[in-house]
């Protein structure tokens, strides 16, 4: 694309001057040099002017494409339901989402604010409707914002239908030239507070022992996202001895109160700790702006200390199959999903169970496309990734921070009536198991240079033969873009789809992951090195 041309295009029709007026001639390049990419993970972009910012004009062409996908599919009567999160332009993109829709005469679910991301996951399956569009960019920081759609099972679309949508939204030629009809806003329906009870009444369905005597004292931050109203109306009403980071309570597009939006950052719970600290509790837990992962700081000795995704993972999962083992209702065809990224340590606790483990690619999607292939076929029991995300039961069909703060929150209860706290119960895993050390690093690469940055460090690993890694010998090499693993016994075809991932297995049953995200300007390394305890 000629950027100058394209720039000067939208100059001309006093689309966005101001924004337009302020931009640097690099900046102009990065925001017009081609159109953002609808992506097997939606589209997760800076905002601003041009077409490869997220802006109305964007997000118009992308629900453009979806809307003709919808009407292909005869589905305007079963409708789509739309969310949105806390962010700047959330409320305005999901409006202008709801109004190309409608304009289309397809019936729209549009909820009357914001909520997290696992409640539309629900919302869909709960209201029958085809499909499912949710504004947010997670814990991105407060520049980004994206757009996510969802299948009629309320699981984010697999690339069997993202090829198919991303097609339709190619067919669109120009983004600045899609018409809105106002009169067909009649076709746009507000929702709240009926799905809200009703999602709230199947969360209760998480606990194992509802009956426990509640002890323990939390705090919670929703870090200023969409996790504040149902995980403390949940926690709340099951009874637990709940402290609100208030500060951090209110929705705020700029995070002004907290020095990260994520709770994988250590940097998310340092006020969580100051109110720990004064209150004595037992557990803190922080979501995240759309609430669909949980990260956890507990006590233990004395002092907080942060547990990973991989070893939270590890710890619910000890915890349900150990309980549903001594009542007798661990099903004898169980599975658990996880990620080709996560820790095998979860694993190993699922074969003392006898439970199987079956892995996807990363992305939550791909576990909630599995529980939708195996229904009637296998009892599923749990589902997580290390970025934070886990699923407990599947009446959404994504990562839910609502969920997992309720089993979070039993967990260490149920533990803590036993004279344990979640660090005992990790540390008994690896007595047990054996401890591993899980690691993930990134190195945040934008615009242009950074793309071309990333694809050299990837094809470096795809391409050079690499033979020891920390003084581990590396016996085979997994490639999800090629579709093959090589190792001494030759080469063998990958089953999973093609990604960008390359996943290199050493003779310890360590391994290491880079791969760039799919959501943001990094390159991301995952390591999974069993060690000796220190």
């Amino acid at each position: 694309m000629d950027y100058v041309k394209e720039y000067d295009r939208w100059l001309s029709l006093n689309i966005m001057k101001n924004e337009l007026l302020k931009l640097s001639e690099k900046e102009k390049e990065e925001c017009f040099y081609k159109e953002l990419t609808f992506g097997t993970g939606g589209i997760r972009a800076i905002m601003g002017p041009g077409p490869n910012r997220l802006n109305i004009y964007t997000i118009r062409k992308n629900t453009e494409g979806y809307a003709r996908y919808v009407e292909s599919n005869n589905a305007n009567h079963q409708g789509v339901v739309i969310a949105y999160d806390n962010r700047l332009n959330s409320k305005e993109f999901a409006l202008e989402s709801a109004k190309v829709l409608a304009t289309h005469g397809i019936r729209v679910y549009l909820f009357d604010s914001l909520r997290p991301t696992p409640e539309l996951s629900f919302a869909v399956r709960y209201l029958k409707a085809f499909g499912g569009i949710v504004i947010t960019a997670s814990h991105n920081p407060p520049e980004y914002n994206g757009y996510k759609i969802y299948d009629h099972h309320g699981c984010q679309c697999v690339p069997r239908d993202t090829d198919t949508i991303i097609k339709y939204i190619q067919g669109v030629e120009d983004l600045l030239s899609i018409s809105i009809d106002e009169t067909k806003s009649i076709n746009i329906e507000y929702i709240g507070a009926k799905v809200d009870e009703a999602y709230y009444k199947k969360l209760l369905e998480v606990q194992e022992w509802p009956q426990l005597n509640k002890s323990i004292k939390i705090v919670y931050s929703p870090l200023h996202g969409t996790g504040y109203i149902p995980v403390s109306t949940m926690l709340n009403q099951l009874g637990y001895h709940l402290y609100k980071v208030e500060e951090q309570c209110y929705p705020d597009p700029f995070f002004s109160k907290t020095k990260s939006p994520n709770p994988e950052n250590k940097k998310a719970f340092e006020k969580s700790i100051e109110l720990a600290k004064e209150v004595d509790a037992d557990l803190i837990i922080a979501t995240d702006p759309d609430c669909d992962r949980l990260g956890i700081v507990v006590k233990h000795n004395g002092s907080y200390e942060y547990l990973t995704g991989n070893q939270t993972g590890a710890i619910l999962l000890e915890y349900l199959l150990s309980q549903k083992k001594e009542k007798g209702t661990l099903p004898n065809d169980g599975i658990v999903f996880n990620s080709i990224v996560t820790s095998d340590l979860g694993k190993k606790v699922c074969e003392k169970y006898g439970v199987e483990v079956e892995s996807t690619l990363t992305g939550f999607k791909f576990i909630g496309d599995k529980i939708r292939e195996y229904k009637g076929k296998k009892t599923f029991l749990f589902g997580y990734e290390e970025s934070y995300g886990y699923m407990i039961k599947d009446f959404t069909r994504d990562k839910d921070g609502v969920q997992s703060s309720i089993l979070v929150a039993e967990v260490c209860e149920y533990y803590k009536q036993c004279g344990k706290t979640l660090i005992d119960v990790l540390n008994d895993i690896y007595d047990e198991h054996g401890y591993v050390e899980d690691i993930q690093e990134s190195e945040t690469l934008p615009g242009i240079e950074g793309q071309k940055r990333m694809e050299s460090i990837v094809n470096q690993f795809r391409y050079e033969d690499i033979k020891e890694i920390e003084g581990r010998k590396v016996i085979a090499k997994e490639d999800y873009l090629l579709s093959v693993r090589n190792d001494s016994n030759g080469e063998t075809i990958l089953t999973l789809p093609k990604s960008n991932v390359i996943k290199l297995l050493l003779d310890d049953e360590s391994w290491i992951v880079v791969r760039p995200s799919g959501n943001e300007p990094k390159i991301k390394y995952y390591k999974n090195l069993w060690r000796k305890r220190k």
